[in-house]
């Protein structure tokens, strides 16, 4: 196997067309921008900082005082008490001094009680199947370390774990080698498989061989040409690498894997793969990537295939610009529950909130929803989000301050006009019970044909974002719009066994299991 292989073949020996919007939509759409309405950073509906009032700018300087070097490196929205809320973890780099603080269900955080790893968090995961969501943590510089968590609600409790991976930061979860265990993807060299047991542990599995790439590789699992496989869509580079660097591989479901970059009709050099979601809700999984450093939007015709979506982003020349493009993430969301996607984007020295307009087209919401568009995100995550306060409105954790001095956090509260919602919990069967690999999909209630939302679950850690809804269970959530009730459908993997439920009643959980 050399690295210029077109398919590379995984051993046990480890060797391893949318049109765009038109023009008079456009000057409609920044009218509509433009209208003292819609400029509601002062008194409008938007986002209201409430660091203060949460408790967290508290806890934060109290923090600071007793460790004055305190390197603040990481956001995460994760349950880690295990009492149902989102709690809030303020990495610390290297060996620093993490702070872990305990939501009370209303928005208001404290520190939380107890022991618990003082570095930065990559992946939240029930590792064990306990009903309690384990952390995959640094372990010397960039590596990582599985602790499980042993906590009871109020007070912390992790145990450190001999599970490690190298020293790359890059993880992804995922039942690659189909057996109904999920499996766990790192970095160095190349990607690394390890073949999950269904109860915490790891047994190597192979690699794939990627040549002479510079870390960290990120890695996205997705099923990309809809035959049921999960594929690997790839970035990677670091500090001083601005252009970025991707890739594409097809898998063919016996682990052989074909890079499809120019089939996909990608370039490799100059593009970085920033995140995976259906954008135009056609049931196919789009691309969002920075391209020459610029935001763009790759639309997927279902077999793999991209095609470039022109203007997508609207009033983006008033954003702050990115400046390396191999930190952050764009995750796809409802940040305002109209039911069409928007598009949560962090990277090192911005965050952009971009509205979802249809079609796969964005406006840049920042000024005018009252966030800051500057983001010092550094090693890890520099934004976060989740229903922090059970009002059913997704709110905004993210960084502000500059890379080499004191960050402080901005908590900003959704209120944004009240609309419909729905949360869905898949629940694998042992050994993936946070259903890695499954797919939703949301159409209009007695019409399966209107489809509303489609979503793979992917679990990852790509520099950003990555604490997705991370409850103890895998959570995703669904904005509706004046929507009362719609129906929801899982189709598992890699047994494709699918669950569906009707009329699902809007602002509520759901908790849907594989039989």
């Amino acid at each position: 196997m050399t690295p210029k292989l077109l398919h590379a073949k995984v051993t046990p020996s480890g060797t391893l067309a949318m049109k765009p919007l038109p023009t008079l939509a456009l000057i409609a759409l920044a009218a509509w921008l433009a209208l003292p309405s819609a400029s509601v950073a002062a008194s409008g509906p938007g986002f209201a900082d409430v660091t203060q009032a949460s408790g967290v700018a508290q806890a934060m300087a109290a923090h600071y005082e007793r460790h004055p070097k305190w390197w603040l490196s990481g956001l995460n929205l994760v349950d880690l008490d295990g009492d149902g809320q989102l709690d809030l973890f303020l990495a610390a780099h290297g060996a620093g001094a993490s702070l872990a603080l305990l939501n009370d269900g209303k928005g208001h955080f404290r520190p939380a009680e107890g022991t618990y790893p003082s570095t930065e968090i990559h992946v939240a995961y029930d590792l064990n199947e306990d009903g309690r969501l384990d952390l995959q943590m640094t372990w010397q510089d960039g590596g990582g370390k599985w602790w499980l968590n042993e906590s009871e609600p109020g007070r912390l409790k992790f145990r450190e774990t001999a599970v490690t991976a190298g020293q790359g930061r890059a993880n992804a979860l995922v039942d690659l080698n189909r057996d109904g265990k999920v499996d766990w993807l790192h970095e160095r060299p190349g990607v690394v498989f390890e073949f999950g047991d269904g109860k915490g542990g790891f047994t190597p599995g192979g690699s794939l061989p990627l040549g002479a790439m510079r870390n960290e590789v990120n890695t996205h699992p997705a099923d990309f040409n809809g035959d049921g496989f999960m594929d690997l869509a790839l970035h990677w580079g670091r500090y001083d690498y601005e252009r970025g660097r991707s890739r594409i591989y097809l898998n063919d479901g016996k682990m052989n894997f074909t890079d499809a970059t120019e089939f996909s009709g990608l370039r490799e050099d100059g593009l970085a793969i920033k995140g995976i979601g259906d954008v135009n809700q056609d049931g196919h999984l789009d691309l969002i990537v920075l391209e020459d450093r610029r935001p763009e939007i790759y639309l997927n015709d279902g077999k793999g295939k991209f095609t470039k979506l022109p203007g997508a982003f609207a009033g983006m020349d008033a954003a702050s610009k990115p400046r390396y493009v191999s930190w952050g993430l764009a995750v796809v969301t409802d940040i305002d529950n109209d039911g069409i996607p928007d598009i949560l984007w962090n990277g090192r020295n911005f965050l952009w909130v971009l509205r979802g307009t249809g079609g796969g087209n964005f406006a840049y919401m920042n000024k005018a929803w009252g966030i800051e568009d500057k983001s010092a995100a550094s090693v890890d995550d520099g934004l976060c989000f989740g229903d922090v306060d059970g009002d059913g409105r997704l709110d905004l954790v993210g960084y502000t301050g500059a890379l080499d001095g004191q960050r402080q956090v901005k908590v900003y509260r959704n209120e944004l006009p009240a609309q419909n919602w729905l949360r869905v919990r898949p629940v694998g069967g042992a050994g993936n019970r946070g259903a890695a690999g499954a797919k939703i999909r949301v159409t209009e209630p007695g019409n399966p044909g209107k489809l509303l939302w489609f979503e793979q679950v992917m679990i990852l850690d790509s520099q950003s974002a990555h604490s997705y809804y991370a409850l103890a269970q895998t959570e995703r959530h669904f904005g509706l719009g004046a929507r009362g009730a719609v129906d929801v459908s899982v189709e598992f993997y890699p047994s494709g066994k699918r669950v569906a439920r009707k009329s699902v009643a809007a602002n509520a959980v759901v908790t849907i299991a594989e039989p």
